[in-house]
């Protein structure tokens, strides 16, 4: 027997929820997104930031069929500002693919070139969807602890028990 623990759209308006979260502490401590990190390749906070919300895009932008941008190939810009905007528009696709989505189409396979491996990769649209939004916990969890212990404590508990966006 299968228990669905929490639906997509759960998900998704704790992304959202947590975006919204530290987008304000960044505006409240700017020095946060200078503190330095070698994750995914970015020189500090801000830049691994973008990295989470140029993924969710160009992973939304797959999701609704729609060619893909190649922001790391014309973005040279790549801030708290620039990542945030990046976000609002991943967000508004993904909305619109859960929106007009269907089971079927959730199970529809895609294949890809990773930009990670290089290697084509394969899964459904429900997989990616669950990758755009689990892929931003899983850095979120590496970002909140850079920031402590860079200077810069958060002042809210990060665990998914806490979201008020999921029952």
């Amino acid at each position: 027997m299968e228990h669905s623990a929490v639906t997509l759209e759960a998900l998704l308006a704790d992304y959202e929820v947590i975006a919204a979260r530290w987008q304000k502490f960044f505006e409240v401590n700017p020095g946060a997104a200078l503190v330095p990190t070698d994750i995914a390749k970015s020189k500090n906070i801000g830049e691994l930031v973008w990295h989470i919300y140029a993924a969710s895009f160009r992973h939304a932008q797959r999701l609704l069929g729609e060619e893909v941008t190649d922001l790391e190939g014309t973005v040279t810009v790549r801030d708290i500002a620039s990542a945030f905007a990046l976000k609002d528009e991943a967000i508004r696709k993904m909305k619109q693919f859960l929106a007009n989505t269907s089971e079927m189409a959730l199970k529809e396979q895609l294949e890809f070139k990773s930009r990670i491996t290089g290697r084509i990769s394969y899964g459904s649209r429900r997989k990616l969807c669950l990758h755009i939004l689990v892929h931003a916990i899983r850095h979120w969890a590496q970002i909140g602890t850079l920031v402590r212990i860079g200077g810069y404590p958060p002042d809210w508990p990060q665990d998914i028990w806490f979201s008020e966006a999921i029952a």
